[in-house]
């Protein structure tokens, strides 16, 4: 929440990013998140996703269970040792919740963006209302990102400190070459969309300032702080609200000028990081 007055400077600002997102892990450990589209038995988007999501009950091998604004279904492995068993864990997992879908009358739908009409957001919290409001204002793409695509992430250490910049480059060089290899969106509206993966073009033509990838600027923790610094503020949480901002306002402009809700505190710093989608983030 913001404080009536200056708390966080540029320098400490700077700091905290990059010690807070590039802190040395060298476990090994492997996390998969996947996400489906939910579907009824017509091939509708079921509204009563949620509540049979609900319903569920754990899963045997542990992956979360949680619903995207659109209602896309979402598995997060447990954070496991080695690709394999992440595998592993969530196709156990996935099993089990598409049989429990199924007597539900639903299921799931592996493809990158819903192929029909838009599903309209269906998950109803303060963070996503405020986020829809936001891109809005700046065209269809963002509803679009937020309530009709789905996508495998993969989560890994950071590694040893002297490894983190070649991981952080490799990552960057493998990322375009699997989004091609595994493109899987052909169709948008109700047609083919002309884009082996109109997921990606969706993420494509929303907000740059926080979607594009990172830039290279001599060193990774260097581009990374700039990236989140010049980035436009999307939220601002009071004591009772989430309130969009849709004036331009990077969070660096936030720190040095303020703001008529109040200055951005460290609590603030680290949630705006979580407002922040490039194809690779660091995440501590």
């Amino acid at each position: 929440m913001p404080s009536p007055t200056p708390t966080l400077g540029l320098h400490d600002a700077r700091r905290r990013v990059a010690e807070q997102s590039f802190r040395p892990s060298f476990a090994g450990r492997v996390g998969v998140e996947l996400e489906w589209l939910p579907v009824s038995l017509d091939g509708s988007t079921p509204a009563r996703t949620p509540d049979v999501i609900a319903s569920a009950g754990a899963l045997p091998a542990g992956s979360a269970l949680t619903l995207e604004p659109g209602g896309q279904v979402e598995l997060s492995s447990l954070p496991l040792h080695d690709i394999d068993a992440a595998c592993a864990a969530l196709a156990l997992d996935a099993r089990v919740l598409s049989s429990h879908l199924e007597r539900a009358g639903l299921g799931l739908l592996g493809l990158g963006l819903a192929p029909g009409r838009l599903p309209r957001r269906c998950v109803d919290t303060p963070r996503y209302a405020a986020m829809e409001t936001y891109f809005n204002a700046d065209g269809p793409a963002g509803r679009t990102m937020m309530c009709g695509t789905a996508a495998v992430q993969i989560n890994l250490d950071a590694g040893h400190a002297g490894d983190i910049e070649a991981r952080w480059r490799r990552a960057h060089d493998l990322g375009p070459l699997l989004a091609a290899t595994f493109a899987n969106s052909p169709l948008a509206n109700g047609g083919p969309s002309g884009w082996r993966s109109a997921r990606l073009a969706t993420w494509d033509a929303i907000d740059r300032g926080r979607a594009a990838p990172v830039g290279d600027h001599g060193d990774a923790r260097r581009a990374w702080v700039q990236y989140a610094l010049d980035a436009p503020v999307m939220l601002i949480r009071t004591a009772d609200r989430f309130i969009p901002i849709l004036e331009p306002l990077t969070f660096r402009e936030w720190v040095t000028r303020g703001h008529r809700l109040g200055s951005p505190t460290v609590d603030d710093l680290e949630y705006h990081l979580t407002t922040l989608f490039p194809p690779v983030r660091p995440r501590g």
